[in-house]
């Protein structure tokens, strides 16, 4: 079965040079719905253990966006992430869904539901118009989350035209079945601001990691996460005596950046993010610098990534990758080689958004 998924979706990659975003339908007077196809198939070898090939569907996603009067919008989306992949199992979950209010017809909105966290440029992008084939996972380290997403409320804008967005919101500190959070946590607070020191900032619902075309932009940025008592955590007993179970906060912080500009005949874009963390999951300190140059319809991307635990072993890893945009992000493959104190990695990715 996974063969056939895969099959199809190369297909459907190598034949999706025209496709555009799905379909658009009036619903009435400033009224309008979109629908959307995301796939992303991967393939991958590490280079340690007796099975080191698998392939996956990476993500699955039916998407509905849209407006349902002049300043209300929506948008939900469901997947199948990692189906077919090695040791997990396959479900269609709900993976974001909210209403977007805008302020009395300003640059200011507020969004209800499960919504990303507004913490950095990495986890608020977007995995269509990602950089590299996937995002750079390892160096985000969020307690009681969904995918890094969270129910709640935020609010978002921008100010001087553009040049600083900021998101900032309340949530619940997400509670799953087997996690380890703590029924009487308190709010979790979470916030990112930018400033666009060239171009405009970003203020969408996802950002875009590689902006395919777009004029020239820097933005820094800086993010807080915040929630007291936020996990339980059990601590190690004698034998004979009771378990004892203590609370653990919550706290991180990143400063990061985004920036594309043109050099000749290229398009160059460069995302970077130092991470500090300090929950019941890690820590210390994770961060990376990725950057890709694109001639034409080729890419060739180059990443660092670190991570250092306070009083564990500090990593570091090199990735070198290769992509090709058959359709900008609407049909895109890639092929990157991972080297450095992780096991040795190759991950070849397809991409198409119908």
């Amino acid at each position: 079965m996974t063969r056939g998924i895969v099959a199809a979706l190369v297909v459907g990659a190598l034949t999706a040079g025209t496709a555009h975003a799905g379909p658009r339908w009036e619903l009435g007077e400033d009224s309008w719905m979109t629908a959307s196809f995301l796939g992303q198939i991967h393939g991958s070898y590490v280079n340690e253990g007796t099975d080191p090939y698998d392939v996956y569907l990476r993500r699955g996603r039916i998407i509905l966006a849209g407006q349902i009067m002049e300043g209300v919008k929506f948008f939900a989306e469901t997947d199948n992430d990692n189906a077919g992949r090695r040791g997990t199992s396959v479900s269609t979950d709900i993976q974001d869904a909210f209403i977007d209010i805008q302020i009395m017809n300003s640059e200011h909105w507020v969004e209800v539901g499960l919504i990303l966290l507004p913490f950095s440029f990495e986890n608020r992008s977007s995995a269509a118009s990602l950089l590299g084939i996937d995002y750079n996972a390892e160096t985000v380290k969020f307690v009681n989350t969904f995918v890094w997403r969270d129910y709640g409320a935020e609010l978002h804008g921008s100010f001087f035209d553009k040049r600083v967005s900021y998101c900032v919101g309340a949530f619940d500190g997400y509670d799953t079945a087997d996690s380890s959070k703590n029924p009487d946590a308190d709010v979790r607070l979470t916030g990112h601001v930018a400033v666009n020191l060239l171009g405009e900032a970003e203020t969408g619902w996802f950002y875009g990691q590689n902006r395919q075309d777009a004029d020239a932009y820097v933005s820094i940025g800086a993010g807080y996460d915040w929630q007291d008592r936020a996990t339980l955590i059990s601590t190690v007993v004698p034998e004979g005596s009771d378990p004892v179970t203590v609370e653990a906060d919550s706290e991180a912080w990143v400063v990061d950046m985004q920036a594309g500009f043109d050099v000749g005949c290229s398009d160059v874009t460069i995302n970077a993010a130092w991470y500090n963390w300090d929950n019941s999951a890690f820590n210390g300190d994770t961060g990376f610098v990725e950057a890709g140059v694109q001639v034409g319809k080729t890419m060739v991307t180059g990443k660092y990534s670190v991570q250092d635990p306070d009083g564990s072993e500090h990593t570091e890893d090199y990735t070198a990758g290769l992509h090709y945009f058959m359709k900008k992000h609407n049909a895109r493959g890639g092929i990157e080689y991972r080297w450095g104190d992780s096991s040795d990695m190759v991950l070849v990715g397809m991409q198409v958004l119908l």
